[in-house]
Order: structure tokens, then sequence, then C-alpha cells
């Protein structure tokens, strides 16, 4: 196909519809998804979605590529202290991603191994140094938190969120005020 041409309409439409059946079948089930589950739910055979996504992880990164991109977007509310701000933080990152478990998935399986990753720990990190800026003059974070910790607590949260069967709020506020117990200046 010559590059300057459009694609079909018909293959516009099949893509979109196979993004749309990705989207909701990896945040129910997770990366691990079959993709004839996702194939079916688009209405599609598995040839059209192979020819949109050669490989699963194409599919994945085309989902959650958008979602670490909103997760990199959340900062530090203002006006508050280190240790208040990161419970607002915490509490709202995992609350929006109890709900995508392939968000989850992805976080939660260990070292980044695609720039999207890499960049999403970047921005936590540089999260982790705003709070612990803040936290030299408020005082509300132990002296040796660093802002790689923070970053790593967060995802640790994230595992958590994973592992806790049927975690909800309750559970997940739990578990938020354990981590920033540990994070807290005595």
């Amino acid at each position: 196909m010559a590059a300057d041409r459009k694609p079909r309409r018909d293959a516009v439409a099949n893509r979109e519809r196979i993004l749309a059946a990705a989207r909701m079948t990896l945040r129910d089930s997770g990366i691990s998804v079959d993709m004839r589950a996702i194939a079916a739910a688009a209405g599609v055979g598995m040839g059209t979605l192979y020819r949109h996504f050669p490989t699963r992880e194409s599919l994945v990164q085309a989902i959650t590529g958008t979602d670490l991109d909103q997760l990199a977007e959340a900062g530090l509310p203002d006006g508050m202290s280190a240790l208040a701000g990161l419970r607002v933080l915490f509490t709202a990152m995992t609350t929006q991603l109890l709900d995508n478990q392939a968000m989850v998935d992805l976080l939660a399986a260990g070292p980044p191994s695609s720039a999207d990753l890499e960049r999403c720990l970047e921005h936590l990190t540089e999260l982790g140094r705003e709070a612990v800026d803040r936290a030299r003059t408020d005082h509300t974070l132990a002296p040796d938190v660093t802002a790689a910790d923070i970053a790593y607590q967060l995802l640790g949260l994230i595992r958590i969120a994973q592992l806790i069967p049927a975690s909800g709020p309750d559970a997940l506020t739990h578990h938020v005020d354990l981590v920033l117990r540990g994070l807290a200046a005595t």
C-alpha cells in the first residue's frame, strides 16, 4: 500500500472495534487475556486482529500507553504538606488503577521494559522529588526518604492492590496509610 493512501473505512472501523474491545477486556481480565476473546468481543477474525496488531505486546501497548500517559499527568496537590499530598496522590492513583487490571499487571510486572513504563517511573520519581523538596520545609517525611523510595512505594501499593482479593476503598485506604506511616517523620 502506498504511504500516502488512507486506510479503507472498514479497516479503520475494525481497528477501532478491536481497540474498544481490547480496552474493556484488558481492563477486566489483565494483559494475559486470550487474544481470541478480544477478537470475538470486537466481532472480527483473528487474521483481522493480527493484521492491525501483529503481537499481543503491540495491542497492549496501544491500550496501556494511553493510560500510562494519563497516569504520568498526575501531580502532587498544591497547598498541602508532603505527606498529605502523597496521601491524596497515592489514593487517587491506586483507585484509578484498580479499575484497570491491565495497568495493574503492567506496573506490577517488575522493572520497566518499555519506554512508556520508563517514562511513567521517571514521572513518579519526579513526584517523589517534589514531595521530598516540600518535606524539607514541612518536615512531614522521614529525612532518609528519597524520591525513588516514593516512586517504588506507589508501585508497591499497586502490587498490593493486585494481590488483595476484592480490594476496595477500605482495603486501599488501609494500605495507603501503612505506606505513609513508613514514609512519615517520627
